[in-house]
């Protein structure tokens, strides 16, 4: 289609609920357009297709964050956040005079938190039997790593992410003594040494809970085992601390988590391989996002090549396509985010290229004037994708997905209402200009 800029300082927007614009009046634009008359029109009836694919896995190693915990969704089932990680210290030194007092792990909250967190907690610290040691650079939401069925430490509490800074669980002193002395005495003094005798740690939620999954710092700042010591002294013990950290020096941190759901006679069990789609008619129409899981929203525009259909030249101003999520999906404990990641993949469901436009990514975002009103609809700037299609030659099952940042790091859910909601339809709204129509 050609391509012509407007410069038009006020111009009518005139509605049209179908491709017959007979009856929608022209706006004559002068000069600006060589004398043509130039109507312009906003259509909103192309068919939007919304299904749900899933993921076979996602990267989630070499994250800032540990997630841990468990809660029971009502559309994904249980839900499961375990973590993994290599801990080491900065430097292998320590008096020679030392004594070990105590030792244990702080977690510092960094904010994060999904579910009810006035409901209590368990976190199971395990002992690896296993190196973290991956096959092609990467761990996965779907990764495990070999590990001690009888937990180091087990620590109850109430989770408080917002309200406190971090959480101290104390650990067995026959395990910190054996590191404690190995690193004095000489005979542990680098990383392959140390993982003769120590491979890290996984933190794992109790087996019955259901109560929300938290976030805390991987930052070697935030979070560590710490070892207390002291120095005798002649009159006050001098008083010191080792601290094992997630190394972030590495090309790739030693840490990822494991995040699965598991799901019971649900619409969501077909989803078994990334290159099945769910189409929302099937699955109550809607979609199903989540974080961490892998679950994705996929969209087509199959009829947009009736724009073809409409008589004259003519070129889009814009295309925006509107999703709901139901109210009833949402609240203070499983929020949704204010926006929504945008990527294209092709017919297996395999990532081509993020949408970008004007050399800045395209992003879904919560129309904030509808927000005060207790509506909240996510808005796609989709032009530059709709144009692309229009003029793709070969027939192809290409489309793009919708998910939340942080999508390897969360669990953040979305359901979105989809192609033949009675409540919202998703809406591809495009505003069109016609000009040298056939008379």
């Amino acid at each position: 289609m050609k391509k012509i800029i407007l410069f038009l300082g006020i111009f009518a927007l005139i509605l049209a609920c179908s491709l017959d614009t007979s009856e929608i009046p022209s706006l004559e634009v002068g000069q600006d357009f060589a004398d043509s008359d130039v109507r312009v029109i906003s259509l909103d009836t192309f068919t939007v297709a919304v299904s749900t694919m899933r993921f076979d896995s996602i990267v989630t190693s070499g994250t800032d964050r540990i997630l841990v915990g468990q809660y029971v969704d009502s559309f994904f089932g249980e839900v499961k956040a375990t973590n993994f990680m290599e801990l080491s210290p900065p430097v292998y030194e320590l008096p020679s005079d030392a004594e070990l007092d105590s030792v244990g792990l702080v977690l510092g909250y960094d904010g994060y938190f999904y579910n009810d967190t006035i409901i209590q907690s368990t976190l199971n610290v395990h002992l690896l039997t296993d190196d973290l040691r991956d096959e092609d650079g990467f761990f996965y939401n779907t990764s495990e790593i070999s590990f001690d069925s009888v937990p180091l430490a087990t620590y109850t509490y109430l989770p408080e992410p917002k309200d406190e800074d971090s959480l101290f669980i104390k650990l067995p002193q026959d395990f910190g003594l054996s590191l404690f002395e190995g690193i004095r005495d000489n005979d542990i003094n680098n990383l392959d040494e140390l993982l003769e005798t120590f491979q890290g740690i996984s933190i794992r939620p109790g087996v019955m809970d259901n109560s929300s999954i938290i976030g805390f710092s991987s930052n070697g700042s935030r979070s560590y085992i710490r070892f207390f010591y002291r120095i005798p002294q002649e009159f006050d013990d001098e008083e010191g601390s080792l601290d094992f950290v997630v190394q972030e020096n590495l090309s790739e941190p030693k840490i990822f988590n494991n995040i699965q759901n598991t799901l019971s006679n649900s619409v969501l069990d077909t989803l078994i391989d990334q290159e099945i789609n769910l189409p929302s008619p099937r699955s109550n129409n809607r979609s199903f996002i989540q974080a961490g899981t892998g679950y994705a929203a996929r969209i087509q525009f199959p009829t947009i090549k009736q724009l073809f259909d409409i008589p004259g030249q003519g070129t889009i101003l814009s295309a925006t396509l509107q999703l709901k999520p139901p109210p009833s999906t949402y609240n203070d404990n499983l929020p949704i985010r204010d926006s929504l990641t945008i990527l294209l993949v092709n017919q297996n469901n395999r990532i081509t290229e993020q949408l970008f436009f004007g050399g800045e990514p395209v992003f879904g975002v919560v129309n904030e004037q509808l927000k005060e009103f207790d509506e909240l609809i996510y808005e796609i700037p989709i032009g530059v994708y709709v144009d692309r299609e229009l003029n793709e030659t070969n027939l192809v099952d290409d489309a793009f997905i919708v998910y939340p940042p942080e999508f390897g790091q969360s669990v953040d859910r979305v359901i979105l209402e989809g192609e033949e909601s009675q409540d919202f339809k998703a809406t591809l709204i495009i505003t069109y200009a016609i000009y040298d129509e056939d008379e």
